[in-house]
């Protein structure tokens, strides 16, 4: 009973399974929900690929660079693959081309070890001369017998083609009294196939010869009227049993592979297994006491690595690690960081991440309240910034807080209190250098002083809407508001730009 219900039940999946597939290709959100929660309830393995007919059908060249522990050298070599290949796939493509078994090849692509369930178009395959590194394994280093590679050789050419041959004619009992008025039988016809190689005969469910393991011809058929031996058919079944236990080790494997990595993840800092010296201060460290970086692998001492993050004047942390030849790239994570450092310790750092980010941004403006840490990094069309600590409105073009007052009336009021205010004649030097050093000009119409902080050489004033050509100071049209080229810095007239420099005022 409990088989007949597994039976129906993988029916039942491979139909809403079918049903789903349809339903998401005709864009059915209903439909492909319904066969969702069907294929849910049943509780069974599910595995969703998208169809090679949604990628490019033309294969592209990819170039691979082949090495192995032993040689200093790549070899380049190319292959023509299409970019919805699997890892595992191209594995058997380069198997049957190179001879290179499966378990051999470690495929890196993007600077990632590939997996084999990803196609190669989710490592950014994408294009001819895309580029990929292959690095072969030792047979003892991969834990590959000869004998198994030749074993699982064989299996992968055994062809599943029955040859349809009748059984030879039988004689009926009177021909059989007849005997010497009747010709002769033909000679029974031999079962199996001949080695190429030593010309051994084998059985014809043998895909390679048992003499020399030569491959069994393509062309061969096994007759359907052949049935196996006893020896035969214990060797058929400790295949199949030797590939279901392949199986399952290759899921144990996966389910322990998914639960390190879990394990991994989970700890802010991962902790070195093996004893090590650290690469800073060459003091071997026990298991556990280290450190291991997740971007580079790379490993040091705790201690070592804090003092790193500490003397650290920039936003990002670097990998310490360095030799004549090579300097590493790769960067601290925060998790880590934060591990390493004691909660002042990482509150400073934060800070100084800041400070720093601040300090080397082109377009970043700091809060004018006296004492307030908050900063923005301003766009060209943005005049104003609230401050997100202070919540004062600063205005970027005065870089000034004038609450209550346009930025016209703010200057006026400033020249005025420039007389007996120390602050209020900074502010005013600070603006007439702006001025002075071409960094600002006063709108033409109404003077108010207007700057440009990026972009093309096209400004208005704020306070009158005057449109200014910034290169030539000059309004950018005549008297009669926009269009009019009888006044103005007149660019493009003709096809003429007003100024040698102008950049896109018009």
């Amino acid at each position: 009973m409990a088989a007949l219900d597994a039976s129906k039940n993988i029916t039942e999946a491979e139909d809403a399974a079918r049903l789903l597939s349809d339903a998401i290709n005709s864009r059915d959100k209903d439909e492909a929900t319904k066969h969702l929660d069907r294929l849910l309830d049943l509780k069974l393995p599910v595995c969703v690929k998208i169809n090679p007919d949604a990628y490019s059908k033309d294969s592209i060249r990819l170039r691979v660079g082949v090495a192995d522990a032993v040689s200093d050298t790549h070899i380049p070599i190319t292959v023509m693959v299409p970019v919805y290949l699997t890892v595992s796939e191209l594995k058997e493509k380069i198997n049957r081309d190179y001879g290179f078994h499966p378990a051999l090849q470690r495929w890196v692509i993007g600077k990632r070890l590939a997996q084999d369930k990803d196609t190669l178009y989710h490592y950014g395959v994408r294009d001819h001369d895309d580029s990929a590194f292959l690095f072969i394994l030792s047979a003892q280093a991969a834990h590959l017998s000869r004998e198994q590679e030749r074993k699982e050789k064989e299996d992968r050419r055994i062809d599943v083609i029955i040859e349809n041959i009748g059984s030879p004619p039988q004689r009926s009992p009177e021909l059989r009294a007849r005997g010497a008025d009747l010709p002769p039988l033909p000679p029974k016809t031999q079962v199996g196939w001949s080695c190429p190689g030593c010309t051994f005969l084998n059985k014809p469910t043998r895909p390679g010869c048992e003499i020399c393991s030569t491959a069994r011809p393509e062309n061969y058929i096994v007759p359907d009227v052949y049935q196996p031996d006893e020896a035969e058919t214990r060797r058929l079944q400790q295949e199949e049993l030797a590939s279901l236990q392949y199986e399952q080790s290759l899921i144990e494997e996966r389910k322990k592979n998914f639960q390190e990595l879990l394990e991994t993840d989970c700890q802010s800092l991962v902790g070195n297994t093996d004893q090590l010296d650290c690469a800073i201060c060459f003091c071997t460290i026990m298991p556990g006491e280290g450190a291991v970086l997740r971007e580079c692998l790379h490993s040091f001492c705790r201690d070592c690595l804090k003092e790193t993050v500490l003397n650290c004047m920039d936003a990002e942390v670097a990998c310490p690690y360095r030799d004549n030849a090579y300097s590493c790239n790769c960067k601290l994570q925060d998790r880590e960081i934060k591990s390493l450092l004691s909660q002042d310790e990482y509150q400073k750092f934060l800070e100084l991440r800041l400070n720093i980010a601040e300090s080397r941004s082109e377009n970043s403006y700091h809060c004018k309240t006296p004492d307030c840490a908050g900063w923005c990094i301003f766009e060209d069309d943005v005049n104003e910034f609230t401050c997100d600590i202070c919540s004062e409105t600063n205005c970027i073009l005065c870089k000034a807080i004038h609450k209550g007052m346009n930025c016209q009336e703010y200057q006026d009021d400033l020249r005025i209190r420039a007389q007996n205010d120390d602050a209020a004649r900074q502010t005013t030097q600070m603006l007439d250098q702006l001025l002075n050093n071409g960094e600002a000009m006063n709108c033409p119409k109404c003077q108010v002083i207007v700057q440009k902080k990026d972009g093309c050489d096209w400004i208005c004033c704020l306070m009158c809407k005057t449109e200014i050509c910034w290169v030539t100071k000059q309004a950018r049209w005549g008297p009669k508001g926009a269009g009019d080229i009888s006044g103005g810095c007149k660019c493009r007239v003709n096809g003429v730009l007003c100024h040698p420099q102008c950049q896109n005022c018009h």
